[in-house]
């Protein structure tokens, strides 16, 4: 069992490790405040000569701006998410409600039960039914919740006596709106996904990535070089093949499938307002920031771990961690 220990220890035991402290006094309080598990734990991998030994000359600087790049990524991106976020529920809520109208959402026959029409699995259609009636039943335990906290749901309960999914709608999580939009019929989701013109089949496996992502982002988890599970990997799609991403021997695309790499395709692909869509300059902005604080280790040791293809990072204007390589 790990026992406790003070700032000063874990400095020292840091130091018996091989890292360098260029500014200890600052260290101590960066410690104190972002937790040594969140900066050391999370992002000293890179850094490590062995299990237990740091490379000659790591500095607990060069650490925390690492800590610090993610952090900046994780901002970055959750901003789009939240932003194609904000547009899906819009979609969702308009597209539902103009067929079934005000609170038919409670409804299970509003739901696509068969799954495409498909009556041949029995245990599929009872799962179905068993998924839609727990999305019911969180459905109402949202507007339960939102009585006491949300006063706009308040109103609607109190006035009407039900809550209009376009209201609803800003109340449920982001991952109930993800179940909801799956669980919507067939058509319905067609039409939503025609919206940004992709497959019904295609935009459930980019919300349900989304959805993956921006827990990470905003449970402020570790982000630059996540792999997803395997039920999360996007399907082959358009930017895979004008980028010219290689493949493996196994005929998968080896950027864009698992990785950050595949959130950027699939922001690229949803996000509607491209007049203010600038997500690949802000992060080659991070990038650029990060390579000026690296000495033991290389930005492209990072970019490696990140599973970025060299190619998008070159493309547009050459960023300036790259001006001179």
């Amino acid at each position: 069992m790990k026992e406790f220990k003070s700032i000063n220890e874990q400095i020292l035991l840091l130091k018996n490790r091989g890292m360098i402290f260029n500014r200890e006094a600052e260290a101590s309080w960066l410690l104190r405040d972002f937790n040594y598990y969140n900066i050391i734990n999370g992002y000293k991998d890179p850094f490590l000569s062995s299990e237990d030994t740091f490379k000659k000359n790591t500095s607990f600087e060069e650490v925390y701006s690492l800590y610090m790049f993610d952090k900046k990524l994780k901002d970055i991106f959750l901003k789009y998410i939240l932003k194609i976020e904000t547009i899906l529920r819009s979609i969702i809520a308009y597209e539902f409600s103009k067929i079934h109208n005000n609170d038919n959402y409670l409804k299970v026959s509003c739901f696509d039960i068969y799954e495409n029409n498909n009556f041949v699995n029995k245990e599929k259609k009872q799962k179905r039914l068993h998924d839609i009636q727990f999305l019911i039943a969180k459905l109402n335990s949202d507007i339960s919740t939102g009585i006491n906290n949300k006063p706009y749901i308040k109103h609607y309960m109190m006035k009407y006596g039900f809550v209009p999914l376009w209201v609803l709608i800003n109340a449920i999580s982001f991952g109930t709106l993800c179940n909801f939009l799956e669980l919507m019929k067939q058509q319905e989701r067609v039409t939503i996904a025609k919206h940004f013109g992709i497959s019904e089949k295609e935009l459930i496996q980019y919300v349900k990535l989304l959805v993956y992502f921006r827990n990470i982002c905003a449970h402020g988890e570790r982000l630059y070089n996540t792999k997803v599970p395997h039920f999360l990997f996007i399907p082959d799609n358009s930017i895979h093949k004008e980028m010219n991403i290689a493949k493996s021997e196994t005929g998968l695309y080896l950027y864009g499938k698992n990785d950050l790499f595949a959130l950027i395709i699939v922001l690229d692909i949803l996000y509607l307002p491209k007049g203010d869509y600038d997500l690949q300059c802000e992060i080659q902005a991070a990038i650029t920031e990060l390579s000026k604080n690296l000495n033991v280790i290389t930005i492209y040791d990072i970019l490696k771990l990140m599973n970025f293809p060299l190619e998008w990072c070159q493309s547009k204007k050459k960023p300036e961690y790259l001006v001179n390589s």
